[in-house]
């Protein structure tokens, strides 16, 4: 019997459990549009669920441009300095006077 290796185990963990939610959501989906529950819940669950999910969904594409947009205008990095190009870092040569 072949070992199973324990990255392989967390591996197909994963995507089942990505395939689940995926499952899930489509039905999910398709409950909210069938009973007209994009706009308004009715006070159903799941619509409420689908409702809160596109809410999630716009807020986090916001604030991630925001921050974005804040990080690459701000420079907030460590500023490396000027290193010396390698050609003048390394010398062949011997030092001045060692052979005199």
């Amino acid at each position: 019997m072949p070992q199973v290796n324990r990255r392989t185990i967390l591996h197909l963990a994963l995507l089942g459990f990505a395939l689940y939610l995926l499952l899930f959501s489509s039905f999910a989906e398709y409950h909210a549009y069938a009973n007209d529950e994009l706009t308004d819940a009715h006070g159903c669950q799941i619509g409420l669920w689908v409702q809160h999910g596109e809410t999630a969904v716009l807020t986090i594409v916001l604030i991630s441009t925001a921050l974005t947009t804040l990080f690459y205008s701000n420079q907030f990095t460590v500023k490396v300095f000027n290193r010396k190009p390698f050609h003048s870092t390394v010398s062949l040569r011997a030092p001045p006077y060692s052979l005199l």
